[in-house]
């Protein structure tokens, strides 16, 4: 078995704080004055009884102050050190270079070794949080392009064919003599007509639905569960409690948002078959909670470096808005976990 090696006696005593640095300095030098000052004055006086002592009093003033500013001058630099070494880093991070790290060595004390630790680490907090926002705008760009695109496709296939079915319908409408094939396309027409209807409206509901301004989150996020349960074919259950009145508009719209991305993440991503959704207000505060049972995913590749990355960076930065936090919860093949809370 091997044992650490303890630190000498030097280590410790270096590694003291600096206020018992300079207090036993000081005390080591007085105490060692005042007996090296005692023995030789009684040396001195059974020697030489008859001569002047202001001499040696004069000497041993010297002495002291001189041994005194050494003394302490080695201590406060040993001492401070780490500081002048924190002052370097904190410069270099203003001048903007970038991999800035302290390391204090083994010397430095408890309280200076937490505060280069807490340095260290908001400077690997803020380089992430850099790189984050180099990515964010080239997928804030492409989460638009796809998000057009998909409203493109879901207007073309389907309002923009039932569109075309009408104005050909119309033409056989505008040739036809006979009375009963007449109405039978007047009928056509009229299915043709609402089913571009209901498209229409159904992708007007996806960017703002009416119901969250109308009946409030609880409703609205019940319709949200309904559609995606129908469209995906997945077993879902949504249990809603709490919501006696409105919500503040900005929480109700922040809410909302969270659980419309993390069912269409559920849909584009996990292949889940189960789907859980509770939404509860206990206390003015306001939980969110959606879990799937889904393939899930690796999040120590960070929210950006994942097919849900964008999204989920989205709905934290919402949370944060209304003073709320995200959590996310995910093992590849163990599902997923949405936890979103935030006051009222």
């Amino acid at each position: 078995m091997i044992m650490n090696a303890q630190p000498s006696l030097r280590q410790q005593l270096l590694r003291l704080p600096i206020f018992y640095k300079i207090l036993l300095a000081n005390s080591v030098i007085v105490g060692l004055g005042a007996i090296a000052g005692t023995i030789i004055t009684v040396w001195f006086a059974g020697h030489y009884p008859h001569e002047s002592r202001y001499a040696l009093i004069a000497f041993f003033v010297t002495a002291g102050i001189i041994i005194s500013f050494i003394v302490n001058k080695w201590v406060l630099e040993q001492a401070l050190n780490p500081l002048l070494r924190l002052q370097e880093a904190v410069d270099q991070v203003r001048q903007g270079q970038s991999g800035v790290r302290i390391s204090l060595g083994a010397v430095s004390d408890e309280q200076f070794d937490r505060l280069a630790e807490t340095f260290n680490q908001m400077l690997s907090e803020h380089e992430q949080h850099a790189q984050t926002m180099e990515r964010l705008p080239r997928q804030i760009l492409q989460a638009q392009e796809e998000e057009r695109q998909r409203l493109a496709r879901e207007l073309h296939d389907e309002a923009a064919q039932a569109l075309t079915s009408l104005l050909v319908h119309l033409r056989l409408l505008e040739r036809e003599h006979d009375p009963q094939k007449a109405q039978q396309y007047l009928q056509e027409l009229r299915d043709l007509t609402g089913q571009a209807l209901e498209e229409v409206r159904r992708v007007a509901l996806d960017l703002r639905p009416t119901i969250l301004d109308d009946l409030g989150l609880g409703a609205a996020l019940e319709w949200r569960v309904d559609e995606f349960s129908r469209a995906n074919d997945v077993q879902t259950t949504v249990q809603i409690g709490g919501l006696g009145r409105r919500l503040p508009r900005d929480s109700e719209l922040v809410f909302y948002r969270v659980g419309q991305e993390s069912l269409s993440n559920i849909a584009r991503h996990a292949k889940a078959h189960q789907v859980s959704v509770s939404l509860n207000r206990a206390d003015d505060v306001i939980t969110l909670e959606i879990t799937d049972d889904g393939r899930g995913f690796n999040l120590a590749n960070g929210f950006t470096n994942t097919p849900r990355g964008l999204g989920l960076l989205g709905m934290r930065e919402r949370m944060a808005m209304i003073n709320g936090y995200l959590i996310v919860e995910s093992q590849p093949g163990q599902g997923t976990r949405i936890f979103a809370q935030a006051p009222l």
